[in-house]
């Protein structure tokens, strides 16, 4: 096992990415989208690439049209891609509309098909073991098999040894069945070290609780050291070592425009900080900012901020 402070990478991201349209109004009516790379698991490691962590992706991109834009605006964050291969088929494409900033309004054209070329080859001992944390979610679990099979060779591997898991439990019903999903969550479970669930719709359907703090007894009893209850526009609950502290998401003179994706730029924030050493509660204030950020903002990956914007 390779030392922790000599480790090239603070995060290794398994997932997959899509190409996003983004517009101001009603999706089925505007005339004029904006263009970026998106997906969550693409946010999570764009945001902490940007914010300095040190960011290895292991992803597909299909040889469609949007194949060179992808790369080209991955690379642009300091992301390492590297392990993103070349597949056949397309790109998976989603649009989304800031119409109402207190909503996510999406519309996925088919996931689109890159993602099954994730196998499990693609995921290798010394890859693992080059990473500080090793980040993983349901979003690429729901693709197939295969890339559940990835995950799940990824995700054991690291914990064998030692080295940080974290996984967003990041239910969507369009793609997947809730059995399906409880299913790959419960395979990978006692794996996981950081585990990021919302309240109190997903965490009711997946575990049977709305109260943040009841999701962090139920799985604290199933060994996950890091709870980090997402709880929407009013922040987050974390549990760690037996305290659990509430973090609200601060107020701010400007408007919140657009929340797509902001829960995957909090999970981006969280994780650079915990590489850097800090504990969970000071990471979810910070992730807090990153997420506050992304909001205001609004924006593909390249509105994201990058360290020196939360100093200012």
């Amino acid at each position: 096992m390779k030392p922790m402070q000599i480790r090239d990478y603070d995060l290794l991201v398994i997932g997959e990415c899509y190409v996003e349209f983004r517009c101001d109004g009603d999706i089925c009516l505007c005339d004029s989208f904006e263009k970026d790379v998106g997906g969550a698991d693409a946010v999570v490691a764009a945001t902490a690439a940007r914010l300095g962590s040190g960011v290895s992706f292991v992803s597909a991109i299909a040889r469609d049209p949007f194949h060179g834009i992808i790369r080209e605006r991955l690379l642009a964050q300091g992301i390492n891609i590297d392990h993103v291969v070349t597949s056949g088929g397309y790109n998976g494409i989603y649009f989304t509309s800031s119409r109402f900033p207190e909503q996510r309004e999406y519309l996925f054209h088919r996931p689109g098909n890159a993602a099954e070329s994730i196998i499990p080859s693609m995921v290798y001992d010394d890859l693992v073991d080059n990473c500080k944390i090793v980040y993983a979610s349901s979003e690429l679990q729901s693709v197939s098999r295969p890339a559940r099979h990835t995950i799940f060779k990824a995700l054991e591997f690291a914990h064998r040894n030692k080295t940080m898991v974290a996984y967003d439990t990041n239910l969507r019903l369009q793609r997947w069945s809730l059995d399906d999903a409880k299913e790959a969550l419960w395979s990978v479970l006692p794996f996981v070290d950081v585990i990021f669930p919302s309240a109190p719709d997903e965490s009711k359907a997946l575990f049977g609780y709305e109260r943040p703090t009841d999701v962090i007894g139920f799985l604290w009893d199933r060994n996950v050291q890091i709870v980090v209850v997402k709880t929407g526009a009013e922040g987050c609950v974390v549990g760690y070592n037996g305290k659990i502290e509430e973090f609200p998401q601060v107020t701010s003179s400007e408007p919140v425009s657009n929340v797509t994706l902001i829960g995957s730029a909090f999970i981006g924030g969280f994780l650079h900080y915990i590489a850097r050493g800090q504990d969970p509660f000071a990471a979810a204030e910070f992730a807090n900012s990153v997420a506050l950020f992304k909001g205001i903002r609004g924006g593909g990956i390249n509105s994201l901020p990058t360290i020196n914007d939360l100093k200012t």
